[in-house]
């Protein structure tokens, strides 16, 4: 829905909510993080009954609505890049740049891994040629010709409702 939505509209005017489990409607259980990672993609908002979150979900909860608090400026207003579409033998990759690129996101999610292939590495875009990114979760230092051309692993942990948000700050030049 987002990956349609956002060909005519920017992640400014869509609504994304991170809801309760099992879903209503599917019935299905999927991860915070998942539901999380995918409503950054859009304005986030948190439609959930926290009355009924653990104390653990209520903790996570608090560390994703922080996380987005500091990347929403450069998810509403910054570049879209979709990277991966959704399909069902990889994960969907959506990138967002500041339009002084200086910063990017890159969100990342995936329903089942890939039996019996590799992950791929994804190819960024629209960054700094000549720059340098650190990760801002783990500090690790990217450049960003090599992001673009070969490509940033995402890690994605094992198992279904598998997801990542990376937030590239550029440290150089």
């Amino acid at each position: 829905m987002q990956h349609g939505y956002s060909q005519l509209y920017p992640a400014s005017t869509m609504a994304a909510w991170g809801t309760d489990v099992p879903n209503e409607l599917s019935a299905r259980t999927v991860p915070l993080a998942f539901r999380f990672h995918v409503a950054t993609a859009g304005v986030l908002a948190v439609g959930g009954d926290l009355t009924r979150w653990s104390d653990g979900e209520l903790a996570a909860g608090a560390g994703f609505v922080a996380t987005y608090k500091r990347v929403r400026r450069l998810v509403q207003h910054g570049v879209q890049h979709r990277l991966r579409a959704p399909a069902d033998d990889g994960p969907t990759v959506v990138q967002y740049t500041s339009a002084d690129r200086t910063q990017a996101l890159v969100l990342a999610w995936q329903r089942a891994p890939r039996r019996g292939r590799p992950e791929l590495p994804v190819h960024l875009a629209g960054l700094e040629p000549a720059a340098v990114y650190r990760d801002a979760a783990t500090g690790d230092s990217h450049h960003a010709t090599v992001l673009m051309e070969h490509g940033l692993p995402l890690g994605l942990p094992a198992g279904d409702w598998a997801s990542a948000a990376i937030h590239l700050i550029r440290v150089s030049p």
